[in-house]
């Protein structure tokens, strides 16, 4: 058998490549969409430190089954005792809970620790809190075996949070065409051409920019079309030709790049009615 030949019939990992070059010492982000996204996400994540034999914990959300990880040997933690444990959030009991389990980890034998926590508990109150919190985990990590993989809800993601997020993490991921990948590295620039952007971004069609802005303020796909009295797929076809007429790969990029242009556009065409406005949403 050829090399070539070998290379094509052994069977590919479980998890994508960015996800497999997550090495010890480093802090990732990712924003998912739904509940499959995330499974998804973090199967791949604790398969990949399994591979390494790290420890596996997942701080999971309240209410999620994680039967589709039945497979792996992942110890679970609730938010209610990994995160809120008083009035307000504090950093460090959960500082103090990755160095014991990182002990714990290496008492045993394993390489190291593999953990994944959510967000989905988070308030706006403890927002800055949780920010220094999550910029602190960088000098937290350094030098030690742990990877450390945060996840956001898009939709509970306002714009100026989104890039909050990604200036505190060394790599920030978004699925981009049923794969993980790394967001482009043009839209994590400090510095980025506003105006550049502000032209790419009022190159889209008025009703595109409106649903893009909505995105961008946290609002649901489906309460998206129940402002606009769409459809959900009309709404789901405007996402996807506002990506491809921006050049970028994920939602999540477009919404940065909106974010970064927005300066520079003036009122950006989205005003909502005061009826629409007015309007309860649907739960």
């Amino acid at each position: 058998m050829t090399q070539s030949t070998q290379r094509q019939t052994e069977p590919a990992p479980p998890y994508d490549a960015v996800l497999a070059a997550i090495r010890h010492g480093t802090h990732v982000c990712a924003f998912y969409e739904t509940e499959e996204d995330l499974l998804d996400l973090v199967r791949q994540f604790f398969e990949a430190g399994t591979q390494r034999g790290d420890l596996c914990l997942w701080v999971m959300p309240e209410g999620m089954s994680s039967e589709p990880l039945a497979s792996l040997e992942i110890e679970l933690h609730s938010a209610a005792d990994t995160y809120a444990q008083g009035q307000q959030f504090e950093a460090g009991p959960v500082v103090g809970l990755w160095d014991k389990k990182l002990g714990e980890a290496l008492a045993q034998g394993q390489s190291g620790l593999c953990a994944s926590g959510h967000t989905c508990w988070l308030e706006q109150r403890d927002w800055q809190a949780f920010m220094e919190y999550e910029n602190y985990l960088n000098e937290v990590i350094t030098g030690k075996s742990i990877s450390l993989l945060c996840t956001y809800l898009l939709s509970s993601c306002k714009a100026g949070d989104v890039l909050d997020v990604v200036r505190a993490h060394e790599v920030a991921l978004a699925k981009q065409q049923n794969r993980w990948a790394v967001i482009e590295s043009h839209l994590m620039d400090d510095s980025p051409d506003a105006l550049e952007g502000a032209s790419r971004v009022m190159s889209l069609s008025r009703r595109e920019r409106e649903v893009l802005s909505l995105v961008a303020d946290g609002v649901t796909t489906k309460n998206i079309a129940f402002e606009l009295g769409l459809s959900v797929r009309t709404i789901e076809l405007h996402r996807e030709r506002a990506v491809r007429r921006l050049g970028v790969r994920s939602m999540v990029e477009a919404v940065r790049l909106l974010t970064l242009a927005s300066p520079a556009v003036p009122l950006m065409d989205v005003r909502r009615s005061a009826a629409i406005k007015g309007r309860p949403l649907p739960s």
